[in-house]
């Protein structure tokens, strides 16, 4: 039988809960455990034991949280202190050290639950590094882990940023703020299958820019065809719009997104990249526009559809495959015979099964028969962990949409 270190407080898992974590799945959640007689503080470290003592797991305490316990090791005799954050920061960046050096402008250095560093996020930009911390209970070691990576990259920057839905959750205050260097004056400019992008890490999305769909975009650009006419909905800054622009030999593109600020953003870089005359930018609310576009009897060769989140948690799941299912059946009534469907989902809590289903529900209310010709993910740089299913959370389906 394994042993607790000494000093560490042990934390019992219920007995009906037993067979839920033989998979090193790191979250522990609230209702999983008993309530401890004394709660351990915020970033205390704990061991998870059955209710006969056997170890399980080692990890760090959040009474504040939902996640009560996020493991880190499954091994009785590794310490979770300063050397055990530097050593899992150096086995994660091993990964990505052997990128081709097209990639190293930007990318992913730490992918949170994948790298077993649960509730830590760290993308790269050009110079400077974004921290996004989605645990409290790792604050006690932020420091140690900015000294790590700046040991490693010497940034000109590192900005710590917890945004305001994970701060709820976590019992924390939202933060961004800087741990070493400063903002940068303007937008870093980064290089991404030889287009250029702009990416404000003062007000971009999660970490500035979304750097999962690299490869996506590019295998998009394999299945649009000569002169195609093409549609991209939720373009967000054009990242699909403008890939397909440059490579493919569309004879139209059209790119929707419901937020002004996101459209002149796709607009600059289209300047940037000098494919001004390349793309229309529409502003609309996708349903809006593919169901105005089905009663106008509207037609593309090739549509993409990158929607945000829709389902941030368990609760809203059945309503958000509902959401997926009308927006992908606008989009199959809308593309010719032998067009191509690229639909995308970033939700975490839709498997990829789950994903699949909803087309075929698609394609049996269309009348149409859909194609799989990829089922992809996200970049190599956002590994997927077979423990955390999770960490599967973006697929990307290129479809082919028969008669």
């Amino acid at each position: 039988m394994a042993i607790s270190l000494p000093g560490l407080r042990q934390i019992y898992l219920q007995q009906t809960k037993r067979r839920s974590f033989d998979g090193h799945h790191p979250w522990i959640l609230e209702h999983s455990i008993l309530p401890a007689g004394t709660e351990p503080r915020v970033g205390e470290v704990v061991d998870l034991v059955r209710e006969d003592g056997r170890f399980v797991g080692r990890g760090l305490y959040n009474p504040n949280s939902r996640i009560r316990i996020r493991l880190y090791t499954w091994d009785s005799s590794e310490v979770i202190d300063e050397a055990f954050f530097r050593k899992r920061i150096d086995r994660a960046i091993e990964h990505r050290v052997r990128f081709p050096a097209s990639s190293e402008s930007s990318m992913r250095l730490v992918f949170s639950e994948a790298d077993q560093l649960s509730g830590l996020v760290v993308d790269k930009f050009g110079d400077h590094l974004v921290m996004q911390v989605t645990s409290a209970a790792l604050l006690p070691f932020v420091d140690v882990i900015s000294q790590r990576l700046y040991e490693l990259y010497r940034p000109a920057s590192i900005q710590l940023q917890i945004d305001a839905r994970t701060a709820k959750s976590e019992g924390i205050e939202p933060c961004q703020r800087f741990l070493i260097g400063a903002a940068p004056e303007s937008p870093i400019e980064i290089l991404e299958n030889g287009l250029k992008w702009c990416s404000d890490l003062q007000a971009g999305q999660k970490t500035g820019y979304y750097l999962d769909q690299r490869e996506n975009r590019m295998a998009a650009v394999r299945w649009i065809r000569e002169g195609a006419k093409v549609l991209d909905v939720c373009t967000y800054v054009g990242g699909f719009a403008l890939t397909i622009a440059k490579y493919a030999a569309a004879s139209e593109i059209i790119a929707v997104d419901s937020s002004e600020r996101a459209l002149a953003s796709a607009a600059h870089h289209a300047a940037l990249n000098q494919l001004d005359n390349r793309v229309e930018w529409v502003q609309s609310d996708f349903f809006d526009y593919l169901s105005k576009g089905v009663d106008a009897g509207l037609k593309f060769d090739a549509i993409v559809l990158d929607p945000p989140r829709l389902a941030s948690s368990r609760d809203n799941l059945e309503r958000a495959m509902a959401a997926y299912h009308r927006l992908n059946y606008l989009a199959v009534r809308m593309l010719n015979p032998g067009g191509t469907l690229v639909t995308c989902s970033c939700s975490g809590r839709v498997s990829r099964t789950q994903f699949l289903e909803m087309l075929q529900g698609v394609s049996q209310r269309a009348r149409r028969e859909i194609q799989v010709l990829e089922n992809r993910g996200a970049a190599p740089d956002h590994p997927v962990s077979l423990s955390c299913p999770e960490t599967d959370y973006l697929k990307c389906v290129i479809a082919r949409v028969l008669d």
